[in-house]
């Protein structure tokens, strides 16, 4: 008997709560475009809202466990989606109060893809922004990337609390992408995670 689509998508979730990096890659897929245009109708930005969904998606990732509970996985997506809005829109109205100012920033960033880069000059850039992380973030990041150790693995190994630890690597994730950006390099959330392997 053929499952239904909402059976097929519980089955996608606890995959992902088992950390099945290619399921979390089909619900990314599978919601990136209503999520991407929310969040551009949102911030009046193409680049702020791929910014807002990567972070979005990071989280949902990081605290992937939740998605056990989680019946409304639209919903659930959206809610994330929605708080990184508020909090990019928070933090342009602090700087500038000009958030329109965003909507031309770097209009052909796009032309970039990363099918234009060579893997082991993304690898070398990668390693050059590692090493500018604070001696903790690199700490957790080398054993979350190279070890492949787990948040509460590295939360043990270093004595800190898990939080601690998905909140490092949130930021260390940030500001390597801040790196790859400075060089024309986007990309999309999945690619992220198959270079930073955070678990």
């Amino acid at each position: 008997m053929a499952l239904s689509s909402e059976e097929k998508e519980r089955v996608l979730l606890d995959r992902i709560v088992e950390g099945d990096e290619q399921a979390f890659s089909v619900l990314f897929f599978k919601y990136l475009p209503v999520l991407q245009i929310f969040a551009t109708k949102f911030t009046k930005s193409d680049d702020a809202a791929e910014e807002i969904i990567q972070d979005a998606f990071l989280r949902v990732w990081l605290n992937r466990d939740k998605l056990a509970e989680v019946e409304n996985v639209k919903a659930y997506l959206y809610k994330y989606v929605s708080n990184e809005c508020l909090s990019y829109l928070r933090k342009k109205l602090k700087e500038d109060k000009v958030i329109d100012a965003f909507t031309n920033k770097q209009p052909n960033s796009h032309n970039n893809t990363s099918e234009e880069i060579n893997l082991n000059e993304i690898t070398k850039i990668i390693a050059v922004a590692v090493e500018k992380l604070p001696e903790q973030r690199k700490n957790i990041y080398q054993l979350s990337r190279h070890e492949g150790k787990s948040i509460p693995e590295i939360a043990e190994i270093l004595n800190i609390s898990p939080n601690t630890v998905k909140n490092a690597l949130v930021i260390s994730l940030k500001s390597i992408r801040l790196h790859l950006n400075q060089h024309g390099i986007t990309f999309v959330f999945p690619i992220v995670c198959f270079f930073f392997k955070i678990k």
